[in-house]
């Protein structure tokens, strides 16, 4: 039975909300203005940059050279190193898994790698690594894709333990796993301590890819997530053709000009092709990229191809590590192979996405229903998730909303 209806309450009109909007204008001028900066003083040799928003593309230019010494100019179509923006997609794919039913978030996992029980958190001694106690907390699947699981996450041990990883166990994904289940120890306390984990806690979710799909995880990636959305140009195995559209590696020298890194046939570092790393893997153009990301603007739906389910998507973007946890240094939370904006300078909270060490970065805004892609290559000046021009077009894109 309704409960009776009270006449006597007054109806009170909402407060209308207002999305703003970006001037198309004001962003050319800011976005470009800095690109334009940043390419005199030698900051960036080229770069592209999207911008959309409700799936508008706004801004979509390119500036500077895809070689800067032979002053070749960066076409569309170029093809970048993603390094951790490929975390995205391997947190696409495990949800994928979550929705087959092959594991939940949840799980523990000891239930799938019973090695892990045996590991310890270790402390440093003597400037030596020694394993010092049993983890409190058990550890859970989501916390390898939330930077909270403590397998090799930065710390003053992983610094150590990681230059002791022989070139061998970069095999392939099943190699390097391996290699740290037997001779490394649990960077810090699970759960209740955080520290980004580059590669190794996202290959563990690979290979649980592989056990219950019975494909390689680079084809499980190419033919459930980048086929079915018209991508062609993201990809752990670039053709002679990609190769040959890749941008080319700088370093930025003392005096106004660009150290040429030569990266060989690698897609990151040194690392074999046939290690297809779950967190740094992939190269792609930002036209692809901008695909994957309206996807997930889009609750997992692009051009009428649905990849996940709106309410499983939905589970990227939560917070999994809480501030007390994350830090007072952090602007952010981790999600699943996303930061979360908790409390950023510029963006809105709940604004999600993610960078790469050679200076790729996007992010998500579902308050003003923005996309931004920026991507350019350089090696160990202004790259990673707190590379300057990165948050420079964070700025700038925000600073065009009216």
């Amino acid at each position: 039975m309704c409960p009776p209806v009270n006449i006597f309450v007054p109806y009170i009109l909402k407060e209308e909300v207002i999305m703003k909007r970006i001037d198309k204008e004001l962003l050319r001028k800011n976005v470009i203005g800095n690109l334009e900066r940043d390419l005199e003083k030698t900051i960036i040799s080229g770069a592209s940059v999207i911008v959309a928003q409700h799936g508008e593309i706004l801004l979509d230019e390119r500036i500077g050279y895809k070689n800067p010494r032979t002053k070749e100019l960066l076409p569309r179509n170029t093809i970048f190193r993603l390094a951790s923006m490929t975390k995205p997609v391997t947190a696409v794919a495990a949800l994928m898994g979550v929705e087959k039913g092959w594991f939940s978030l949840d799980d523990k996992i000891t239930d799938y790698y019973p090695e892990i029980g045996e590991m310890y958190v270790g402390r440093i001694e003597n400037d030596t690594v020694v394993p010092d106690h049993k983890p409190e907390n058990e550890l859970l699947l989501y916390q390898f894709l939330s930077h909270n699981s403590g397998l090799m996450g930065e710390s003053p041990i992983y610094y150590k333990e990681i230059l002791d990883m022989p070139y061998e166990a970069f095999k392939d994904n099943k190699t390097a796993v391996d290699y740290c289940l037997k001779n490394t120890r649990l960077t810090y306390e699970p759960k209740v301590e955080q520290g980004y984990c580059g590669y190794f806690a996202f290959d563990m979710i690979a290979l649980l890819i592989e056990k219950n799909s019975g494909m390689k995880y680079a084809d499980f990636v190419k033919e459930n997530i980048l086929d079915p959305l018209g991508i062609k140009d993201i990809t752990y195995h670039p053709t002679e053709e990609q190769w040959s559209r890749i941008i080319t590696m700088t370093d930025k020298m003392a005096a106004r000009d660009y150290a040429i890194v030569d990266m060989g046939k690698h897609t990151f570092e040194n690392f074999p092709l046939e290690y297809t790393c779950a967190g740094a893997g992939l190269v792609g153009s930002i036209e692809d990229y901008f695909i994957f990301a309206e996807m997930l603007r889009r609750g997992g739906e692009y051009n009428g191809v649905r990849i996940l389910k709106s309410e499983t998507l939905e589970l990227m973007k939560k917070v999994y590590v809480p501030e007390e946890v994350m830090g007072d240094k952090y602007t952010f939370c981790w999600g699943l192979g996303v930061r979360v904006s908790t409390r950023d300078e510029y963006l809105p909270n709940g604004s999600f996405g993610w960078s790469g060490a050679y200076g790729t970065h996007f992010w998500i805004d579902p308050e003003n229903d923005i996309t931004a892609i920026y991507m350019k290559n350089s090696r160990w000046h202004d790259a990673g998730g707190c590379g300057q021009t990165g948050l420079q077009f964070e700025k700038a894109v925000i600073e065009s909303l009216v």
